[in-house]
Parts: structure tokens; C-alpha cells; sequence
């Protein structure tokens, strides 16, 4: 197979931080390239500098052997480079065919946009590859699994050599995700080569040819997928063993801290009951748009419960809001860390103290600054956060470092109970078992956790017991002896005990 794409001895240095130092990667046509490390490795870095969006400072990129600077994303695009971004760059308020070719609209004289041409365009593209989104939709109607969808179509749509997919599976159900491996497989017996990130090594044996490992900014080999496994490939990443991948439950669950009865949001949540007892992790499972997200945000007062009612230590109470959820010992780590999560282009000490901001406030609302820096330096001590110091901006930060600081938000408000919403979306291996071994020391010290994950694996390994959503409704709650994968699939399509 020829190589496509040759990127040789690249670095890059960001203040403080070396993302890239001295690596090279080679694409050949038609071949899946996985691109494993853990977060703050450098993966997301060299796709953008394969992409254009960053200029490397050393190094040199060979497309099709001609040695070429990219000169940005338009560039690149140009060139037969597209990439799929983790973090979706779409834009909500114009429609899906809009987004698929935004800064290539299809005109009519005089330099007016065709939108018959252009949803006719989009249909087809679609069509094509058997994505079933209604092109002229708004992309804010859509579901974060069919945005996904909508950002892999606009990379599909500029006729690429290369496609830089960067975590594509991270917000898709696993019937989207093998659907996107069809279109992968698809795009290989076109010539396309394929970059390939993601976290679950599941994935990268199944449609991946050859993998390349990334530590610290620096390259650590490729291998060809069938001669290795999955122990040499997270010693590779981490440097070590990852002996236990689920802490041993230690704890006994103790009084209920939390009951909800009846609670109901329209159709999204109708008439959900259960409770959570202190030191058990309570998970919630269903498919995507079966209400689970919906539910912990009613219980986090983000949104208004048109029914049921919430009780902590058996005491009935009113929440209408984040502010009164934290109050009365609630705190939800969200789905989406940097929509719902964190203020991204302020500092690491700013976003811990969000939460608590009236604790730390002194006379005339002045905020007690020495307060604010213990609070951030104890967090970033706590949960190891890779970054240069208090002060570094969040957008500069890795996803799994990112997500670590949310976490450092919610454990500063001292929380009773704490909801987590698919906490490991997109992060590596050793962050997922830095999280599961913070999950494990919140019920040791009699917590609650209600916890989501699109992970059944994941929900199964670290839940006492798994209530099941479906269409809004708690089809079942199985306790852990119950729980297997076929049990809750069975309850996530609509089967009933």
C-alpha cells in the first residue's frame, strides 16, 4: 500500500508543555491507523497539526511523497485532509446539509445560496452512506450521537485521501458504532486512509490495521494490530501495569441518603422511583434517549419535574435549582464537561471554586483569594491534574485533565451525594482507573454515587445495583447478582421482569 501521508520528526511546545517531541507517523491508502495514549499524550495535538490547525515547529509532512506545509484546515481540506473532532465544531442554529458544507454552498447567479441544490446535495451524501438524518433538520433538534454522525458526514463530504478521526465511537450507541465501522470498512476498499483514536482498545482490535502508542508527547512504536494485545498496549501507554481494572467493592451500603418517588418530566421521565443507600453506587443504563440524563438533571434541579418528589435522609425537599441541589448535598459531574461543565477559556482555580463561590466570599462579596488557591492546589494534588500550574486555562488542558477538574468542582462542594454522567466519555485508561478508584473512596467513606455510563461493562463493574431506563420509564432494577449483559439489554429494549 502506498503511503498517503507522511509526517516526519514532528514537535510541537506549547508554554510549559512539550505536546510533541521528535514523532513521526506514517498513513498508508486503505488502512485504519489507531492512534492510542493516554489524555495529554499528544494524539489530539498531532491531528491538529496534521489538519492545519497547528504549524509544527520542527519536523516535515509528505503527502504522497511531496514534502508540503499546510497552511490551516482550509488547507488541509484542500490537500485531501479532513478530520473528525472529538469536539464537535458544528453550529446549532444552521441545518444539518449548512454544516456538511459550510464554506462550499452550492450558489445561483447573483452569489445567492441554492438550497435546493444543497439539501439535494446532502441527501445524497447521506444517502450514500446510510446516515438517516433528515438533511434540512436544525442541528440543535439532533441528538449528540446523530451531531457525531453529522461531523463525520462533512469530513466524508470533501473527498479526502486522509480522515483524521479523533474518538468518532464517543457519544455513539453500538449500533452506530458498527455502522461507522461499515463505513470505515467502506472507505478502506477506497483507497482512504484512516487515522484512528479512541480509548477503547475493543475498538482499535477490531477495525484497526496497525496501532501507534504515544507517551508524553513522544512515539513508542507501531504495531500491527493482530500481533499484539491488549496487556503490551496499556503497559506501552502507561508505563506500568494496570493490575485491577474495577476496585473491589469494600464498603457496606448504609442508611437511604437519597429517594426519589414518582419523578416525571413529560415523556422524557414518567413516573421513575428508586433510592440510593450511603456507600453504594447506584448506576443508571438504557440506551441513548431513554431519559437518563434527563432524569439526574431533574434531580440536580437543572430542569423543573412537573411531578414526583426527592428525599434526602428521609426528609422531603424542594429542588429547583443547581444552587439548592448543592445546598442540600447533590452535585452532577454532567455528560458534556465542556458545554455543562466548566467555563473553558478561564483558569483551573476559577472553575473549582464556581460551585462554592458564596462560601469563599468575604465582606463586600469580595472573594478570598488565598481560600481560592488552596482550594485549586488541593484539587490538582488530589486528583493528579496535568497542567502547569492553578492558573492554566482549561481550553489548554487534555479531555481526561479537563474532566479531573470538574470532578475537583464537585468534590470542594463536599457532596452526599454525587451523580456522575458517563464520567469516562472519552478518556484513557489509566484516567477511567484514577475515576473508578475516586468512585471507590466516595462510598468507602459512606457516600452515595449514582452513576450513567453508555459502558455496560463499566456500569456492571462498579455498580451494586443498575436501574434500567427505557422510554423514559424504570423498566427494572436489577441487584449485582442479577446483572448481566444480556439482563439489561433485554430491560434497555423494553422487556419487563
Amino acid at each position: 500500500m502506498a503511503v498517503v501521508l507522511h509526517a516526519g520528526n514532528i514537535s510541537k511546545q506549547f508554554p510549559g508543555v512539550k505536546a510533541l517531541d521528535n514523532v513521526s507517523i506514517k498513513v498508508h491508502s486503505g488502512e485504519v491507523l489507531g492512534l492510542l495514549g493516554e489524555n495529554g499524550a499528544g494524539k489530539s495535538t498531532l491531528l491538529k497539526v496534521l489538519s492545519g490547525v497547528y504549524k509544527p515547529d520542527l519536523g516535515q509532512i509528505l503527502i504522497e511523497g511531496i514534502p508540503t506545509e499546510i497552511n490551516g484546515p482550509r488547507h488541509a481540506r484542500e490537500l485531501g485532509i479532513a478530520i473528525v473532532h472529538q469536539e464537535l465544531k458544528l453550529m446549532h442554529n444552521l441545518s444539518v446539509a449548512e454544516n456538511i458544507y459550510m464554506g462550499r454552498l452550492p450558489k445561483t447567479f447573483p452569489r445567492r445560496i441554492s438550497y435546493r441544490q444543497l439539501f439535494k446535495n446532502a441527501k445524497h451524501l447521506l444517502d450514500k452512506f446510510g446516515f438517516n438524518i433528515d438533511p434540512r433538520s436544525e442541528l440543535r433538534h439532533l441528538s449528540i450521537a446523530s451531531r457525531q454522525l453529522v461531523e463525520i458526514a462533512k469530513a466524508l463530504s470533501s473527498d479526502a485521501k486522509v480522515i483524521l478521526m479523533d474518538e468518532p465511537t464517543s457519544s455513539l450507541t453500538t449500533e452506530e458504532t458498527e455502522h461507522l465501522f461499515e463505513v470505515i470498512n467502506t472507505l478502506k476498499r477506497n483507497g482512504i486512509g484512516i487515522v484512528f483514536i479512541s480509548h477503547k482498545l475493543e475498538e482499535i482490535f477490531k477495525c484497526c490495521d496497525r496501532v501507534q502508542v504515544l507517551r508524553d508527547g513522544q512515539d513508542m512504536g507501531v504495531r500491527v494490530v493482530q500481533e499484539t494485545n491488549s496487556d503490551e498496549l496499556v503497559r506501552t501507554m502507561v508505563g506500568r501495569e494496570i493490575s485491577q481494572r474495577f476496585p473491589l467493592k469494600e464498603s457496606k451500603p448504609g442508611e437511604t441518603l437519597i429517594e426519589v418517588r414518582g419523578l416525571s418530566w413529560g415523556k422524557s421521565v414518567q413516573n421513575v422511583s428508586f433510592n440510593v443507600r450511603a456507600g453504594e453506587v447506584f448506576g443508571i443504563a438504557g440506551l441513548v434517549g431513554s431519559g437518563r440524563s434527563e432524569l439526574v438533571r431533574l434531580i440536580y434541579g437543572a430542569d423543573r419535574k412537573t411531578s414526583g418528589d426527592i428525599f434526602i435522609r428521609g426528609k422531603k425537599v424542594e429542588i429547583e435549582s443547581p444552587h439548592q441541589a448543592i445546598k442540600n448535598g447533590i452535585f452532577l459531574v454532567p455528560e458534556d464537561r465542556k458545554l455543562q461543565g466548566l467555563i473553558v477559556n478561564q483558569t483551573i482555580e476559577m472553575n473549582i471554586s464556581l460551585a462554592i463561590l458564596k462560601r469563599i466570599q468575604k465582606i463586600f462579596g469580595f472573594i478570598d483569594s488565598k481560600q481560592e488557591e488552596e482550594m485549586a492546589d488541593r484539587e490538582i494534588q488530589r486528583l493528579d491534574i496535568k497542567c502547569t500550574g492553578r492558573g492554566q486555562e482549561i481550553v489548554t488542558l487534555s479531555g481526561g485533565n479537563q474532566q479531573k477538574v470538574v470532578l475537583g468542582k464537585s468534590l470542594e462542594t463536599a457532596p452526599d451525594v454525587m451523580i456522575l454522567d458517563d464520567p469516562t466519555r472519552g478518556i484513557d485508561v489509566k484516567t477511567k482507573a484514577e475515576i473508578y478508584e475516586l468512585i471507590s473512596k466516595l462510598t468507602q467513606n459512606q457516600k452515595a454515587v449514582i452513576l450513567i455510563s453508555s459502558e455496560l461493562v463499566e456500569v456492571m463493574g462498579l455498580s451494586d445495583r443498575v436501574g434500567i431506563m427505557h422510554e423514559g420509564k424504570m423498566q427494572a432494577i436489577l441487584n449485582r447478582s442479577e446483572l448481566t449483559q444480556e439482563n439489561i439489554i433485554k430491560y434497555a429494549i423494553g422487556g419487563r421482569e
